[in-house]
């Protein structure tokens, strides 16, 4: 929208990224925007070693997430006064409840996905709808007592094994839902920027626009997170994200390190962070979107219809793509459910239209829609013109 805007009122715009967009980056080198390097960091601070802990050679100790090498590290970077930083992008204790008698797992009732776990708040709650309920003693399905079991770690339980290996520790758990909003948030980052944290915990929330100059270690617990979503920018965006939160340690020109923790090493994202070969990482991808055709060598428009039953928003999303125009630079895909099927009580299905760089995607869209059924009685119909996300 920036730049739709510069271009209006003819004036520039700066674009500042130390992980840019495929599409920028595609832009600087076509000669649409001019590229400025910035190739060292301030006061020529040098950049953190990066280092991929393989995670089938050094496993985590029974019922902990952390591997004998970060903790390793961690209890060095304590002996020396220095922060470290765990990063892990998943809000509360566990992603998964379930019970260990009878298997019963616990779903949001109005969406696709599973509660996660907050232990702190005792609750069990959907992050797309904001359902919650209390964790109970017993299982609802088979009335077992004492026997379900938080499977996969959230920040929360990874502040729960830190604590627990280093008692002395001053620990802060960073993360949206901390108690006390904006102000609480502030109050915890002016604190690490002091020096008056040892380990920090924390979410997206810290990868990136804060500087705490004793931070020397960062280290990532689970680094494939974000590449098997189904996502055409799932790889970029795991690319940008673990390195700008590795990005935190040794801003002040003291040695760091960042280490992640992987099941997969050999993974094309996980070589590029390590080896600190970006340009490669980017022509990889590059290529890869132009042979599929894909932004910003294609178009994307995403068309979703939800409503509250399965049958009336499949049956819509049928109607839209009979009703879909002819075109030689210009398919649609679907319908199909989409990868959240169902949130707050809406069922949801998705179509995918995909046309050359220079189509004109929103006059077929709207031709679409005009020849297609009318929305009716509880359905919806969203457009999303070169969509960022693909739930």
């Amino acid at each position: 929208m920036a730049v739709v805007r510069a271009r209006i009122g003819d004036f520039p715009v700066v674009l500042a990224s130390a992980t840019p967009s495929v599409e920028s980056r595609v832009n600087a080198e076509q000669g649409r925007y001019r590229h400025v390097a910035l190739p060292n960091r301030f006061a020529d601070a040098a950049l953190p070693k990066l280092v991929a802990i393989d995670m089938r050679r050094h496993p985590p100790a029974r019922g902990g997430f952390l591997s004998p090498v970060l903790l390793g590290r961690l209890s060095e970077n304590l002996e020396r006064g220095e922060q470290s930083l765990l990063f892990l992008n998943r809000r509360g204790y566990a992603p998964l409840t379930l019970c260990r008698v009878c298997g019963h797992r616990f779903q949001c009732p109005n969406c696709s996905s599973w509660l996660v776990e907050h232990r702190f708040r005792g609750q069990l709650v959907c992050h797309h709808c904001g359902h919650s309920e209390t964790r109970p003693d017993a299982c609802p399905q088979c009335g077992t007592f004492d026997h379900l079991a938080a499977c996969g770690p959230g920040v929360e339980r990874v502040a729960e094994e830190v604590v627990a290996r280093f008692p002395e520790a001053r620990t802060i758990v960073l993360s949206s839902d901390i108690l006390g909003g904006v102000r609480r948030l502030r109050l915890e980052l002016e604190a690490i920027a002091k020096g008056e944290a040892d380990i920090v915990i924390g979410t997206q929330l810290v990868a990136k626009g804060h500087n705490f100059p004793e931070m020397t270690l960062v280290g990532v617990v689970d680094a494939d997170l974000g590449l098997a979503n189904g996502d055409p920018r799932a790889a970029e965006r795991t690319f940008q994200l673990l390195s700008q939160v590795t990005g935190r340690a040794g801003r002040t020109g003291k040695k760091s390190v960042g280490l992640l923790q992987t099941y997969q090493p050999d993974h094309p994202v996980m070589r590029a962070i390590v080896s600190g070969d970006a340009d490669s990482f980017y022509a990889k991808e590059t290529g890869e979107r132009e042979l599929m055709r894909l932004p910003p060598f294609g178009r994307l428009a995403g068309i979703v219809v939800s409503a509250q039953t399965r049958a009336e928003a499949e049956g819509h999303a049928r109607g839209l793509r009979r009703a879909a125009p002819v075109a030689g630079d210009i398919h649609v895909l679907g319908p199909a459910e989409a990868p959240l099927a169902l949130i707050a009580g809406r069922h949801r299905f998705r179509l995918l239209v995909q046309g050359d760089r220079r189509s004109d995607i929103q006059a077929y869209v709207r031709a679409m829609l005009a020849a297609g059924p009318k929305p009716r009685g509880s359905v919806r119909v969203q457009v999303d013109i070169d969509p960022q996300s693909f739930l």
